[in-house]
């Protein structure tokens, strides 16, 4: 979309703050300085930025994915990938030259059609788009066989890692042999999804994981 047609999306659909309804940004730095950042323990090899017991975050991410406003997915991704940095750092060291991989957490082909689109593909878009050079989008490396039961409906942390076991697959046509790997979701609580992908992208042959998510 051209100059022009950005014009005619703000003066029809203006962007505003989703703390404080500035125009003009998603998200304004001074609300984005107020969201409480994590700090309970998370898996090894996961991390995450906001604690989710934060209303505002929680309306965001809500707001990202079941009311559509993908223009979220862009400051997201990049507060992504600014919290990130170390992590990618190190894991560019380790990948001799090659782009690190980064996939989103896939959801099933049902909740695919219902919502029309995947939230963390949108993620890991502007995720990649903040380091082209060494951050890699492919977005089918990992697919979901399963359906199964919304996670944030399950309280019981047993129930949890059980309810997501089994549910994922590799895509044979991707090696991933020897690669490094970031898989993007938006919440992590019991970390059962990322650690159902992450063992099963290491069997697949990748030699570093690492799951990112917005809120714990």
């Amino acid at each position: 979309m051209g100059k022009i047609g950005n014009f005619i999306l703000d003066i029809f659909f203006p962007v505003h703050c989703q703390g404080c309804g500035l125009k003009d940004s998603v998200l304004c730095d001074e609300c984005l300085l107020k969201i409480k950042l994590n700090d309970r323990e998370t898996e090894k090899n996961i991390i995450s930025v906001f604690d989710y017991r934060d209303q505002l975050i929680k309306d965001i991410i809500w707001n990202l994915k079941y009311h559509k406003q993908k223009s979220l997915g862009k400051k997201l991704g990049q507060i992504l990938f600014d919290f990130s940095k170390d992590q990618i750092s190190e894991m560019k060291f380790l990948t001799a030259g090659k782009p690190i991989i980064v996939i989103p957490v896939p959801c099933s082909r049902k909740r695919l059609m219902e919502r029309g689109y995947n939230h963390t593909e949108i993620l890991a878009k502007w995720f990649c788009n903040e380091d082209k050079n060494n951050l890699e989008f492919i977005k089918n490396v990992v697919f979901k066989k399963l359906e199964t039961k919304h996670q944030a409906k399950i309280t019981n942390k047993r129930e949890r890692l059980q309810n997501i076991k089994d549910t994922f697959g590799i895509n044979p046509d991707i090696s991933l042999k020897g690669r490094s790997i970031i898989v993007i979701d938006d919440v992590t609580t019991t970390g059962g999804t990322f650690l159902e992908i992450l063992k099963i992208l290491r069997k697949a042959g990748a030699k570093n994981v690492l799951g990112v998510a917005l809120a714990h």
